[in-house]
């Protein structure tokens, strides 16, 4: 791995992250459950994950090195499956079953659907 893969990689980490942090709190002042957000972010992340997939690896239509940047720095940054597993386990432990469920199946159906979307797009263009 180069220093250039390294920047391109970190860089792309904190715009993702900084832009997680501008959608999670933009749900916040909404009034939007914590949850909300990172069901948002990481269907969002599946989305673009997917795309990014079709587009740089499936179809090499962008740049290499933009593969690390996107995919590993900005999206890794962005989407945030720690933050689904506190939040779940938070619900579950408040005795909230069903809320967790609703939140654990529609976060898997919601990013699944979003990548199959990402992909069909994708490899559409």
């Amino acid at each position: 791995m180069s220093i250039r893969e390294i920047m391109l990689i970190a860089i792309g980490g904190a715009v993702g992250a900084t832009a997680r942090a501008v959608l999670d709190r933009s749900a916040e002042l909404i009034g939007a459950p914590a949850q909300f957000g990172t069901l948002l972010i990481n269907t969002i992340g599946s989305f673009l994950a997917a795309l990014l997939v079709a587009l740089v690896i499936e179809r090499s239509m962008l740049p290499e090195d933009l593969r690390s940047f996107a995919i590993i720095g900005l999206l890794g940054g962005f989407t945030t499956f720690s933050t689904f597993a506190v939040q779940l386990a938070r619900l579950s432990t408040a005795g909230e079953l069903s809320g967790a469920a609703i939140y654990a199946l529609g976060s898997l159906f919601l990013g699944v659907l979003a990548a199959l979307a990402g992909l069909v797009i994708g490899r559409g263009l």
